[in-house]
């Protein structure tokens, strides 16, 4: 857990980028587009997450913090940002964030049918023993004496969702540990996942260093 909070910690001081740029709607801020949401306007007027940002027309983006598309939402800034009269559906925000932890799930649950990732704190222990492990991920309710262990071990470690959620993925009823290996060349499944928790997890603490 020390090492995603550093990580989401490291994310929010890091140096302005010097590539592509976007304005948030709902703050004024300026950022790179990877810390952002990129939203587009529906067929039928509606507001649609563009979380790959490959849907057509024009982008409305807004910083991936919950309370920036909150703050869209209530205030009615997508109708401005498109010049027309769209409608935000209230809960917006909230699928924002269940469509985020859905993309890292949809890699973890790649990783495992490509047999990089196993549950269960044996098995995951034995990875890390063998030194093929690249990335930890625990359940949000992990604690005690195996959470610990895991954490001494140096490598990076993540809380994902609970243990219900990342049972489904592996066809169990509850995973608390989950270990994936080290990436190879066809396909970079640590660092995705990685990745995509810290945002997962940025988006709903607002950008805190809160875990």
């Amino acid at each position: 857990m020390a090492h995603a909070v550093a990580m989401i910690g490291a994310e929010t001081a890091a140096p302005p980028p010097t590539g592509p740029q976007r304005t948030c709607i709902a703050t004024g801020r300026t950022d790179a587009p990877e810390r952002m949401i990129r939203f587009v306007v529906g067929p039928a007027g509606d507001v649609v997450p563009d979380l790959a940002r490959r849907l057509p027309g024009r982008g409305l983006w807004v910083t991936a913090e919950r309370s920036a598309v909150e703050r869209a939402v209530a205030k009615n800034l997508f109708s401005r940002a498109a010049r027309a009269s769209v409608k935000p559906a209230p809960d917006l925000a909230e699928r924002v964030g269940r469509l985020l932890l859905e993309r890292v799930l949809a890699d973890l649950g790649r990783a495992r049918r490509a047999g990089r990732a196993v549950a269960g704190f044996v098995k995951v222990e034995q990875m890390v023993g063998r030194r093929r492990a690249g990335l930890l991920i625990v359940a949000g309710e992990a604690e005690g004496d195996g959470l610990k262990k895991l954490e001494a071990s140096g490598l990076p470690l993540v809380r994902l969702a609970d243990a219900m959620v990342l049972g489904a993925l592996f066809g169990r009823e509850q995973a608390v540990y989950v270990a994936v290996a080290r990436d190879d060349a066809g396909g970079a499944f640590a660092q995705r996942i990685e990745a995509g928790a810290a945002r997962w997890r940025h988006y709903r603490s607002d950008g805190s260093n809160e875990g």
